[in-house]
């Protein structure tokens, strides 16, 4: 479980948020909506322990998250590419897979290529590929990272409909093997049953 207790943050003098709390179970997704720059990126930033919150606590199963924790029990995908332009897109897949520590079958990493691109040449450059290209193969990790918690910074964004709805199908998966989604989002989430906050 992932418990928020009466999390503010401050940008120098201006308050962003204050007192949210929420808790989340594994099994369950959390949609945080609300307009740009009400501080939705800002507070996953806390839950990983990215930034310092003004006041408050975040813990899981119990513990207060450090760097450790999140580091071991969480998959953050933000809004921006963490990739190399000037890679391939094998060699950045399998930078990420080593910072994460993870190793497996070639043949793993090619199924997860085809469920997300169908046909992609891996021996492209990052930097000549779209921007849903782009997008999809950093959400290539949810496939080939195990790790029971996803947060996720505005997963959709430039990505076709197609697209969506197997990014779907991949957080269905996830919560039916209880693990725990938090997603920052204005888009809404193709399920039937998620719990939603909302910054303003």
């Amino acid at each position: 479980m992932i418990e928020v207790n009466n999390l503010s943050f401050a940008r120098g003098n201006i308050l962003i948020y204050k007192d949210i709390n929420f808790k989340i179970s594994p099994g369950e997704l959390l949609l945080v909506s609300g307009a740009n720059g009400v501080g939705k990126t800002t507070l996953l930033s806390n839950i990983v322990n990215f930034t310092e919150p003004l006041e408050g606590n975040v813990t899981y199963h119990g513990t207060s998250i450090d760097n450790h924790i999140a580091s071991e029990c969480f998959l953050y995908i933000g809004e921006n590419n963490f990739a190399y332009d000037t890679l391939t897109l094998n060699q950045n897949i399998d930078y990420w897979l080593s910072v994460h520590n993870v190793n497996f079958d070639k043949s793993i990493k090619n199924k997860s290529v085809n469920f997300l691109f169908q046909e992609l040449n891996l021996n492209k450059k990052f930097y000549q590929l779209s921007f849903g290209q782009k997008k999809k193969l950093q959400l290539l990790l949810l496939m080939l990272v195990n790790k029971p918690v996803w947060i996720l910074d505005d997963p959709f964004s430039g990505l076709d409909t197609e697209s969506i709805n197997k990014i779907s199908i991949l957080f269905e998966k996830k919560l039916e093997n209880k693990g725990i989604i938090i997603i920052a989002s204005h888009q809404k989430i193709g399920l039937n049953d998620y719990k939603t906050i909302q910054l303003t």
